[in-house]
């Protein structure tokens, strides 16, 4: 039968119809006035702390700004129209460390506060993020799925001289990530497994959320320790 007649013999069906765009579109409206009506604020996320204490690095709106750790008046340290990530001071407080996309996925830079010198320091296609530092402020360490034929993440290091990127650890079959490196050099901890170094802010409980922390001490061959016994999301450590 066609729509029409359809439409002669059943005008309820019309009626229907209309009061349920009505009813969809007044859901909108509301929708979208309750949206309006939500004051903006600013967000702050990824505070890094100065060697010293006196200071915060954090990120507001894509740029890194910096606070006195006692608190007072934010001061806009690196800003551009791409997002900046991940700040993270030197050992001897001369350097920040961080994570831009201005040129790509994601590459590891250095400002020099002395000279204000920005350097970018990693040029592959895939997300860099950074970790941190070796205890004599040499090297920055960031983890990416660069080199990786699975995309899982391994650990490198960069000198702050700039070179080529060097393997710290890269399993086959484990993703890891948050590389944190002890003040004498010779281990590092990191977290390895699950999906938490993209997803940390996943509510709930998943088998993909698991995660352990394990340490790598060096030595040839190096040796790995696992720290945690898994079961649960257990990340960054320190």
């Amino acid at each position: 039968m066609p729509t029409s007649q359809a439409g002669a013999l059943f005008p309820w069906r019309n009626r229907l119809i209309i009061e349920t765009m009505i009813r969809q579109l007044c859901v909108l409206l509301w929708s979208a006035t309750a949206l309006l009506a939500v004051d903006p604020r600013p967000y702050f996320g990824e505070p890094a702390i100065s060697p010293d204490g006196s200071e915060i690095a954090f990120v507001s709106g894509g740029d890194i700004w910096t606070v006195p750790a006692r608190g007072g008046e934010a001061r806009l340290l690196v800003s551009h129209p791409a997002t900046e990530s991940v700040p993270h001071y030197s050992p001897d407080g001369k350097y920040l460390a961080f994570t831009s996309n201005r040129t790509g996925s994601g590459d590891v830079y250095l400002l020099t506060f002395a000279t204000g010198e920005l350097k970018r320091l990693t040029f592959d296609d895939a997300p860099e993020l950074v970790d941190g530092w070796s205890p004599d402020s040499r090297y920055v360490y960031f983890s990416s799925s660069a080199r990786d034929i699975a995309g899982m993440n391994d650990i490198y290091r960069v000198s702050r001289e700039g070179g080529t990127p060097m393997q710290v650890s890269a399993d086959r079959y484990t993703t890891e990530y948050f590389a944190a490196p002890a003040p004498d050099g010779q281990t590092l901890a990191f977290t390895a497994r699950g999906n938490a170094g993209s997803q940390w802010w996943r509510k709930g409980h998943s088998h993909l959320d698991e995660s352990e922390i394990w340490l790598r001490h060096e030595g040839s061959p190096a040796g790995y320790e696992r720290v945690t016994e898994g079961g649960a999301k257990e990340v960054w450590p320190m």
